[in-house]
């Protein structure tokens, strides 16, 4: 295709433009992320807290210090759960919980006190949630 002359520097501009933002752009590094940060230890807080309706009491089952499930039937809410654990990478935490009464529920997992993860779940007559985090 045969572009006007007044065309040509224009389309190579653009070119020239769009491999340099191309390359320019990377990726930062988050470094607790690298290979070579794992395995670390970490602390991990279980979070359950009724959102809606009169709930004050949950099922609450999570992944515990040794890679296992522990459940706690008929929690009071607010649930927490503090543990030490040491983690390797895409190593899964999971939570769940279960209440046989109508409402709402509040889920969340954090990591040396950050939030990493939150779900909100409700029901008419049950409320159910599961969910996880990969390291």
């Amino acid at each position: 295709m045969n572009l006007p002359t007044t065309m040509r520097p224009v389309k190579l501009m653009t070119l020239l433009l769009s491999a340099t933002l191309l390359f320019s752009c990377k990726k930062d590094k988050d470094n607790n992320d690298t290979p070579s940060s794992f395995p670390k230890e970490v602390n991990i807080e279980y979070k359950v807290t009724a959102t809606a309706g009169n709930l004050t009491k949950a099922d609450v089952t999570y992944t515990n210090e040794t890679g296992g499930i522990s459940s706690v039937d008929n929690s009071a809410l607010p649930f927490s759960k503090k543990l030490k654990k040491t983690v390797n990478k895409y190593e899964v935490l999971a939570i769940s919980t279960t209440s046989s009464l109508p409402g709402g529920l509040k889920a969340e997992i954090l990591i040396d006190n950050k939030v990493v993860k939150t779900e909100t779940y409700t029901g008419n007559t049950i409320v159910h949630g599961i969910f996880t985090y990969q390291f």
